[in-house]
């Protein structure tokens, strides 16, 4: 008769990692929840238009004429002011922004400017430009009262639109992809101008 007892101890661990693959398989291939229909176009345009406080957690790639960047950007907002930072992926400040009741400041590589066209300064400072104007709006997927040429999908969210920034620049802003749920705030959007192209990818709104 053979003794198992020296076999057993190793036939346990390896029935219990057996398990443990199994269960973690299952998860794996577990079907994603399924989407929640967008509510009606005005009541969503409504519940975004509320929204005072958020804050949003992105990945930004820009290429322009002369360089590309890459990096993050934390973007948080408290009803009509704002705070933005724009960082690579080693942690490094690339530009600050921030508007409050005194006016727009964008700081860039140590030194604070103030002026009350950010977009303009940020081109001088910088070598490239965003459109700043509004974007608290077209972030949440509103073309705000500058947008043109606007386009929307079934359910009513807008998909893309034209705005020219202060700088003159003409961009077209195109969503790519929502969030799941009935609110469906953008999740990936490109904008590009003639010789410019900026990617947002948010991974997060809070």
């Amino acid at each position: 008769m053979k003794d198992f007892s020296v076999v057993h101890p190793f036939i346990r661990p390896l029935f219990i990692s057996i398990v443990i693959l199994l269960l973690s398989a299952c998860t794996i291939f577990q079907r994603p929840a399924p989407a929640e229909t967008p509510l009606s176009t005005n009541e969503r345009e409504q519940q975004i238009l509320a929204m005072q406080q958020f804050s949003i957690q992105a990945s930004v790639g820009i290429k322009t004429p002369d360089e590309s960047l890459s990096g993050n950007l934390h973007w948080q907002q408290d009803s009509a002011t704002y705070n933005a930072r724009l960082s690579n992926f080693l942690g490094i400040s690339l530009f600050e922004l921030s508007e409050t009741e005194q006016g727009s400041a964008i700081t860039v590589k140590g030194e604070t400017y103030r002026a009350v066209d950010t977009s303009t300064l940020l081109l001088q400072l910088s070598g490239w430009s965003m459109p700043l104007h509004d974007m608290p709006l077209w972030l949440r997927g509103l073309p705000g009262s500058k947008g043109r040429d606007i386009k929307r999908d079934e359910f009513g969210r807008v998909t893309a639109f034209n705005l020219t920034d202060s700088t003159g620049i003409v961009w077209r802003l195109e969503y790519q992809g929502f969030f799941p749920d009935s609110l469906a705030l953008p999740r990936r959007m490109l904008l590009q101008s003639s010789d410019s192209q900026i990617k947002i990818v948010i991974r997060s709104w809070q």
